[in-house]
């Protein structure tokens, strides 16, 4: 009983001393990134801008017009800019009402106003994640434990830093696995329609769903049909054709600063491990991995007797590795199969809710660490790799075997 007080208690410092240099540490990049403009200029949020104050001049059809979107960051920076400097916005119309309304002529303001909404769909994610956990039947406090992680999860941090809408794709996919998990067909498929945000994503979780939970696959056909159709009446057809040019773009990957080879997914491993490989192979090969992601989770889907938590994190972790576009905000995703994983320990005798809370700070400090070492392009992939055994390997009879060892 002693030791077991003793433990508790390290557990419970362990987190304090976590949470407060991941504050402290979140702190001061918020203070370096505010009192440096031109720094603030060139991040991410610049093409939510760029399309927000496209949409706001009421010219909806020109949000993915190229030339448009440069001349909009060139007044920004102060300065002309060549087609190849552009960084152009290249997610679906889904949030651009939301951008047009914040993106003001304060770029600064504007900035400040996207990271509240952020934050606030991050918020509304969070409660979504306790309602999961409501579901497992643990405690206040544990559960109060994992929402204070998961609301600093490192990626989920950088998100918001960067001025990105991966905070929108977390409240997606989480209502995806709350709605699996409890048996809520139409709120799985609603979800998974909300993470058309980022379609490469939502592709892979959703067309495994044909073969096992079909109704998760319809609700997600009827909500991206609603947002399809919402989309096409505010770009209308040029802009549609304007948007599939971009993803053309985006496919390519080393025009307009997109830079492939900075990316935590395939084809950013095999650019920066193959250096000199042609990067058309690189390419074949990342698409011909994303299709066998898909079969291959299609696959389980018919051959399993239920869809549980192992396979949803198994299909997230999946869907971040053979996507053909994913930069580090959107790890923010690994949240969840993170989450699974503490689940599952429980579920399995394993760990008590008291200690297995802790994983999600634990995976948040270990991402930070490693994305200021020289290991940056290593951890997320070691990540990924443990929370597939773990979420799959009998972990329960190896312990077991040990402990009779």
């Amino acid at each position: 009983m002693l030791m077991k007080n003793i433990s508790s208690r390290m557990l419970g410092l362990f987190f304090i001393v976590a949470l407060a240099f991941q504050v402290t540490w979140y702190s001061m990049l918020w203070v370096g990134i505010l009192t440096q403009p031109y720094l603030l200029k060139t991040a991410d949020f610049s093409i939510i801008y760029t399309a927000g104050r496209i949409a706001a001049s009421g010219r909806y059809d020109l949000i993915y017009d190229l030339e448009t979107q440069r001349q909009i960051q060139a007044e920004l920076l102060g300065k002309s800019l060549q087609a190849t400097e552009l960084l152009p916005f290249n997610h679906p119309p889904l949030l651009v009402p939301i951008q047009a309304y914040l993106s003001t002529q304060n770029y600064f303001v504007s900035y400040q106003h996207w990271v509240y909404i952020m934050a606030c769909f991050l918020a509304m994610a969070a409660v979504v994640i306790s309602r999961l956990f409501h579901i497992m039947k643990w405690e206040r406090i544990q559960i109060s434990v994992v929402l204070i992680s998961s609301l600093l999860f490192y990626p989920v941090f950088i998100s918001l830093l960067k001025g990105q809408d991966s905070a929108f794709l977390l409240l997606g996919v989480a209502l995806w696995v709350y709605g699996v998990i409890g048996g809520e067909d139409l709120w799985a498929g609603l979800g998974l329609s909300l993470a058309l945000i980022r379609p490469q994503i939502a592709v892979v979780l959703a067309i495994p769903f044909l073969f096992r939970r079909r109704k998760v696959f319809w609700w997600f056909c009827a909500g991206g049909a609603a947002l399809g159709l919402l989309s096409l009446a505010m770009v209308g057809l040029d802009g549609a054709q304007d948007y599939l040019r971009i993803l053309t773009v985006s496919a390519g990957g080393q025009e307009y600063g997109l830079n492939q080879s900075a990316m935590f997914n395939f084809t950013g491993l095999a650019l920066r491990l193959f250096p000199h490989v042609d990067p058309g192979l690189i390419h074949w090969l990342t698409w011909g991995l994303f299709a066998a992601g898909i079969v291959g989770l299609s696959v389980l889907w018919k051959v399993s007797s239920a869809i549980r938590l192992r396979h949803l994190g198994l299909a997230v972790v999946t869907s971040l590795f053979v996507a053909p576009h994913l930069h580090y905000h959107d790890l923010a995703l690994l949240l969840l199969p993170i989450l699974g994983f503490a689940i599952i320990l429980v579920e399995a005798g394993i760990l008590r809710p008291e200690k297995s809370m802790y994983l999600p700070v634990s995976f948040s400090l270990l991402l930070l660490l490693g994305d200021i070492s020289p290991a940056r392009f290593v951890i997320p992939y070691l990540v990924m790799a443990f929370l597939v055994v773990g979420l799959w390997f009998p972990v329960k009879l190896l312990f077991t075997s040990r402990k009779m060892a």
